[in-house]
């Protein structure tokens, strides 16, 4: 590496609409490094490379790369400079084989006929793909379509590559396979901004790692340093000192059940889920039982929200089995496992802004057939547990603060008097004090004996709720017991930073 600055940004920031994606961010990349960029969902890490490959511009700040100034050019001409991306799900032209796919992207950058042949054999040797050059790109396995990807990219020469994600939906070798081939193009002096949810390529790859969340590069350093960076931790994982509090101040803490006493209400057996090619979920078995708190926790990536969409019908199961009460509803659609018992607080609340909040709750009710209880004495019980509600019933949705809407969704789902409520991210984007008045409604929920999955970005919270607890890694099932067992393990760091973090955190207790 000769230390030379390649790529610099500065003070860039990127907004869609009232969003910031990126705010007031300045990095350097020196030529012949391989930079990580981690952070968790919504931190701004695609936009980023979106950016510098001219796929977006921002509204203020520059990007320079090599002297030149990206972020007043279009996308062809940032290409034809030097910079290639392989994207997180690969689109190749399905109809062409791989060698042409190849040719396509070299066409842009090399003229002569017999060079982009030449080029394009010495990305196929590269990449793996020689003895697949003359397969049309659809009949592609996911590793193939991955490797596929990179090849396009390196097709254009690039001086400086950007991996937006290409080890998502791998698993095992395939993950080694993708690390070695990407340690192999940094080997040959290739400088790679490498975007990854999956830890151990950060740890194996990176000479140095940035973490971005909400917009904002908040820790910078090698992958051991920010693997033990409280800042870091605390984005993934929160802290313990932020578990929720009582009115009073205390924190809350429920204890669970009788071991014995309690029956099965959900049972997955070896479930899996496919996307097109790429495996989201793999073998998963899972059980929640009556009135039970089951935390469902992992990395970005890790196949949590796919997990339940497998259980409300909306992701099909490519194997496996979903039980409900006992009976097998695999094949069942989605209205017909709501109408048994199975609802949804959806991520980012989905509600229907332009009605009122008892709109919004007489919604959640129409659906449920199973329940003979009147809808008014449903809304008195939601009115009961959140009274905000109750004073804001006429009150259009969309006026609400953000606690509240959470609140509205929370009550909406409630009203299908549901066996089984499923969370996905509750706390995300709400204030402390909206999210302690949530986590003490949910203790109540589970004394009306409704059993709760609860998948959440803050992990010492949800411990602090649940039951058991589930940790998914790269679709899999990597733990599974009580919170207490999870917590005297290096099970959590390592699922969220990899072998490293494992390092990190003896070396502190040690300390």
């Amino acid at each position: 590496m000769d230390g030379e600055t390649l790529l610099s940004l500065r003070n860039v920031s990127k907004r869609f609409g009232g969003v910031r994606a990126l705010d007031d961010v300045s990095l350097d990349v020196q030529q012949g490094t391989l930079l990580g960029i981690i952070g968790p969902n919504g931190a701004g890490k695609s936009t980023l490379l979106s950016l510098i490959a001219g796929a977006q511009r921002p509204n203020s700040g520059e990007i320079v790369f090599d002297g030149r100034r990206l972020d007043r050019m279009r996308a062809p001409a940032i290409a034809r400079l030097g910079i290639g991306r392989a994207h997180q799900i690969p689109r190749p032209f399905g109809s062409m084989t791989v060698r042409q796919n190849l040719l396509v992207a070299a066409h842009s950058v090399v003229r002569h006929g017999m060079h982009r042949e030449d080029r394009t054999h010495r990305v196929l040797e590269r990449c793996g793909l020689q003895d697949k050059s003359e397969r049309l790109a659809s009949s592609l396995g996911l590793l193939d379509l991955k490797r596929l990807e990179v090849a396009r990219a390196l097709s254009l020469q690039p001086r400086l590559l950007l991996l937006d994600e290409v080890a998502a939906g791998l698993v095992g070798i395939e993950v080694e396979d993708v690390t070695k081939l990407i340690a192999s193009l940094h080997a040959q002096g290739v400088t790679i901004l490498l975007v990854e949810h999956v830890q151990a390529l950060i740890q194996a790859l990176a000479t140095r790692v940035i973490v971005l969340d909400q917009g904002r590069t908040i820790a910078e350093g090698t992958p051991r340093q920010i693997a033990g960076d409280p800042r870091v931790v605390s984005v993934y994982l929160g802290t313990e000192e932020g578990e929720p509090a009582s009115a009073a101040g205390s924190t809350l803490r429920y204890e669970p059940a009788p071991a014995g006493t309690r029956r099965s209400v959900l049972r997955l057996d070896a479930a899996s889920v496919d996307y097109s090619r790429l495996r989201a979920l793999q073998t998963v078995d899972l059980d929640v039982h009556d009135g039970e708190v089951v935390a469902l926790i992992g990395a970005n990536g890790a196949g949590k929200s796919t997990l339940a969409q497998a259980i409300t019908g909306l992701a099909p199961l490519s194997s496996g089995r979903v039980w409900l009460d006992g009976g097998d509803i695999t094949r069942l659609p989605p209205y017909r496992r709501a109408r048994l018992g199975i609802a949804v607080c959806h991520e980012g609340r989905r509600l229907f802004t332009e009605l009122t909040v008892r709109e919004n709750l007489e919604l959640g009710a129409f659906y449920a057939s199973r329940s003979p209880t009147p809808v008014a004495t449903r809304l008195t019980r939601i009115y009961h547990l959140f009274p905000v509600l109750a004073e804001r019933q006429t009150t259009r949705a969309g006026h609400l603060s953000g606690g509240q809407q959470q609140m509205v969704a929370i009550g909406r789902a409630l009203m299908a008097e549901p066996r089984l409520l499923i969370f996905d991210e509750l706390s995300l984007g709400l204030a402390p004090q909206a999210i302690d008045r949530i986590y003490a409604a949910i203790g109540e929920v589970r004394g009306w004996g409704v059993s709760v999955i609860l998948i959440e970005q803050n992990v010492y919270r949800a411990l602090a709720l649940a039951d058991r607890v589930y940790v998914l890694e790269r679709g899999r099932v990597s733990f599974c017991g009580s919170p207490a067992d999870l917590r005297q393990q290096h099970t959590l760091l390592a699922a969220y930073f990899g072998s490293a973090s494992e390092t990190a955190q003896t070396r502190r207790n040690q300390t």
